[in-house]
């Protein structure tokens, strides 16, 4: 019985010895996470990002029964965070929660990055970021129709906050313009809240907004929200139509998060991630708390996140291309 022992460990030994790593890998993949896993969020503490890695990492440790550690590793637009995750070792044990400009934005105005996507395996979508259209609140426009009616009889008078050249909310703000045949001047800020305290003193006419940031502002009259850029009404501004109701069907866009691993991550520490994730996404729990913050929760599989990424790669591609847009 002994010798029949050390002959099969000797055999598993030996197999594995000759094994390729990443069979190797999944060989011993079955018992993961066996040890703390790091969630990078590639962005300050505090903000959005922060909440939504926070709160997932809490669950996650919560539905797998190991520590997970969200770890701020901001700068660079995302490029730190990123660069850190596709380095390091392909276990597991280091992810990423990144909004899906880190890869599909940010390479088309950026060359000289130092990752791209296929250095990564995605896992599973979070939670979608929607938008709102938002003007002063002394514009003389109350409505959508009026304010592309005010935007035609004076083009280029309308001055449209960002949140920096080339951001996310610049983009969107280009496919309003393009979409309703308004010409605005893009005014560029370092940030959202430089943006949103010029939107609040009236120094600017308009702005696309995260729901997060809008929803208290327009509740207190301080400005007003004239359509939402997602498919459907959001249930944190039921009585504001969308750009699509409003007979303007290509204006639609979010951002969103998701979880990414480094490429060559085992099937298995994927599979078991991706079905803890989709659990922890359609909770009741989790939808309710992403609902406060005004996102909505998402799940999915990562071949759907893999071509969600790519398909949306490729619009703010042609985007940027088309208009000449540089980053700062």
């Amino acid at each position: 019985m002994i010798k029949r022992i050390h002959l099969k460990a000797l055999t598993a030994l030996a197999l594995a010895a000759v094994l390729p790593l990443p069979l190797a890998l999944a060989a011993d993949a079955g018992d993961w996470p066996n040890r703390a896993v790091t969630l990078v969020i590639p962005y300050p503490a505090g903000g959005t990002s922060d909440v939504v890695g926070r709160l997932l990492a809490k669950r996650l440790q919560e539905e797998l029964g190991q520590s997970f550690v969200a770890d701020n590793k901001a700068g660079a637009a995302t490029a730190i965070g990123a660069m850190a995750v596709a380095r390091a070792p392909k276990d597991g044990y280091t992810l990423l929660l990144s909004a899906g400009t880190t890869f599909t934005v940010i390479p088309h105005l950026n060359d000289s990055l130092q990752y791209k996507l296929t250095d990564f395996e995605p896992v599973a979508p979070v939670c979608a970021v929607p938008f709102a259209f938002v003007v002063k609140k002394d514009f003389p426009a109350k409505t959508l129709s009026e304010f592309v009616a005010y935007g035609k009889a004076n083009p280029g008078k309308i001055n449209n906050a960002t949140n920096g050249q080339g951001s996310m909310v610049h983009l969107l703000g280009e496919v309003i313009a393009n979409g309703t045949d308004v010409k605005m001047t893009q005014i560029h800020y370092r940030g959202a809240a430089p943006a949103t305290v010029d939107m609040l003193a009236g120094v600017v006419d308009s702005n696309v907004e995260a729901l997060t940031s809008a929803l208290p502002n327009v509740n207190a009259g301080k400005y007003r929200a004239l359509a939402v850029l997602s498919d459907k009404r959001q249930q944190t501004m039921p009585d504001v139509p969308t750009f699509k109701e409003l007979g303007y069907p290509s204006i639609v866009g979010e951002t969103w998060y998701a979880v990414f691993a480094p490429a060559g991550t085992p099937k298995p520490v994927v599979d078991t991630l991706n079905a803890a994730l989709n659990k922890i996404t359609t909770s009741t729990s989790f939808q309710d708390a992403m609902q406060k913050i005004g996102n909505e929760s998402k799940s999915g599989t990562p071949a759907e996140l893999r071509e969600l990424t790519a398909q949306q790669s490729r619009q703010w591609g042609d985007l940027i291309k088309r208009l000449n847009i540089k980053s700062e």
